[in-house]
């Protein structure tokens, strides 16, 4: 602890000031404004609303014109409380149109993400300086509830690389990880040999907590089971991301390694939306830097009753989320949580389920592998995995430019790596059917009782 002291509290925000980050400030007012009261937070939001709806009025061309076409003001919205006048929209709206969404002067040292595509459909988009060190400081505050602060030891189940990464920057992330004392295990090999080499890094590394895909961390947690193998000691929580947690994994996942488990919920675009606090009744957002909404066919939905998430980034100026649909379904929280904080809670998340592909080997790849990978290949507009036999895998791909034989050649390639005994075809498709729910589902597997 004297390690995880001395770095969260005098190192690291000593680095990030002399880089001239807000990092350390947002995270002190964060850690008060945890505590505030409900309508106090909620005044908060709407003023800083307003600054970023002002600046869109006058930096951003799809907000100038619906403005200017609307003859609305952004101080009568403000004074009415009231989104609803404000157009919802979506990924396929950004895709079709980027610089209409982006700001004309975008803030010094603004730079592109592109998403992982989890809902079907990569997005490349640009982040302020000061709304990423927004998303850092309510990030670390999380993992805090978790009793993961920065500078403790963090074993990750998490994405490898899968496309080139230059060596300046391998060197420099891995020097941050090294003084962040975290150890990464490649997610995307899960046969029991990478399960089991994972067991025995946790026994040597001894960290306080592990991160991971859930479904990653359900396949240890089998594992550890199958071998009675439990994790040492000072193990003292598992922090679960990218998809859903279901009750049955969380019972699985505690049973086998003994420690309990905090659910995250957050996306590419925004980092952490919400996350659980040592009562582990819901998942605390982050109002400070969102405001989300939840929809039920365009309206409010009631506490209790499943709505689609829609997210106001407060922070990010180079290009603002107004507004966004973000593709998941929630629920939000009937009642506030007992340990005292004002911020909103869901009550759960349903979306994003990212099925688990298997190989005749027995060997296990979470869905996140595909959004994670084909993010990269601007040509695709949306696209689908399907297994149908343990050994032949078909991913269907919208086009929205040439795809060329390289590139095609290269996801094949990728994918077989990853799945050895699978044979993988390419579909060029017009058009991927919802789910009667009306969802896209991502990757869907052949489940758990499908023959071996």
């Amino acid at each position: 602890m004297l390690y995880t002291l001395l770095w969260s509290r005098l190192l690291q925000p000593a680095y990030e000031r002399l880089r001239g980050r807000a990092t350390p400030r947002l995270e002190l007012e964060l850690e008060q404004s945890q505590w505030w009261p409900a309508q106090r937070l909620a005044r908060r939001q709407w003023r800083e609303l307003e600054v970023l709806l002002r600046h869109a009025r006058q930096e951003v061309p799809f907000y100038r014109d619906w403005f200017d076409q609307n003859r609305l003001r952004v101080r009568d919205l403000v004074a009415a409380r009231d989104l609803s006048p404000l157009p919802l929209v979506d990924k396929k709206m950004l895709t079709a149109e980027p610089e209409r969404f982006r700001a004309r002067r975008p803030p010094r040292g603004s730079f592109q993400k592109t998403t992982g595509g989890s809902t079907g459909r990569p997005l490349s988009f640009l982040v302020s300086p000061l709304s990423d060190q927004w998303r850092y400081a309510v990030t670390r505050r999380g993992y805090g509830w978790a009793g993961c602060p920065t500078g403790a030891r963090q074993f990750y189940l998490w994405g490898a690389d899968l496309m080139p990464v230059k060596a300046r920057a391998r060197l420099k992330r891995g020097l941050h990880r090294l003084l962040l004392r975290q150890r990464f295990q490649d997610c995307f090999q899960l046969g029991p040999r990478d399960l089991d080499a994972a067991m025995r890094r946790i026994d040597r590394f001894r960290p306080r907590c592990l991160v991971g895909y859930t479904s990653p961390v359900v396949a240890l947690a089998r594992r550890a089971r199958e071998q009675g193998w439990r994790p040492p000691g000072s193990l003292k929580s598992v922090i679960t991301g990218a998809e859903a947690l279901y009750p049955a994994q969380r019972q699985i996942i505690e049973e086998a390694l003994g420690v309990p488990v905090y659910e995250t919920y957050g996306s590419r675009e925004f980092m952490l939306i919400a996350a659980q606090c040592q009562e582990r009744r819901g998942l605390h957002i982050s109002a400070e830097n969102l405001m989300l909404e939840v929809l039920d066919q365009g309206r409010p939905a009631q506490p209790g009753q499943l709505g689609e998430v829609v997210i106001t980034d407060l922070h990010n100026l180079a290009q603002p989320f107004i507004r966004y649909r973000s593709g998941d379904l929630v629920v939000m929280a009937q009642e506030p949580c007992p340990c005292g904080r004002g911020l909103p809670c869901l009550e759960r998340v349903e979306g994003r389920i990212l099925d688990m592909i298997r190989t005749p080997s027995g060997r296990l790849l979470p869905g996140e592998f595909f959004p994670h990978f084909l993010k990269d290949f601007p040509a695709l507009e949306r696209f689908q995995v399907r297994q149908d036999r343990l050994d032949h895998l078909t991913i269907q791909v919208v086009l929205r430019g040439e795809l060329s034989q390289r590139d095609r050649e290269l996801i094949l390639s990728k994918t077989r790596q990853a799945l050895p005994g699978v044979e993988v075809d390419l579909q060029v498709v017009d058009d991927i059917p919802l789910t009667p729910a009306g969802k896209h589902r991502v990757t869907i597997g052949l489940g758990e009782d499908s023959p071996a």
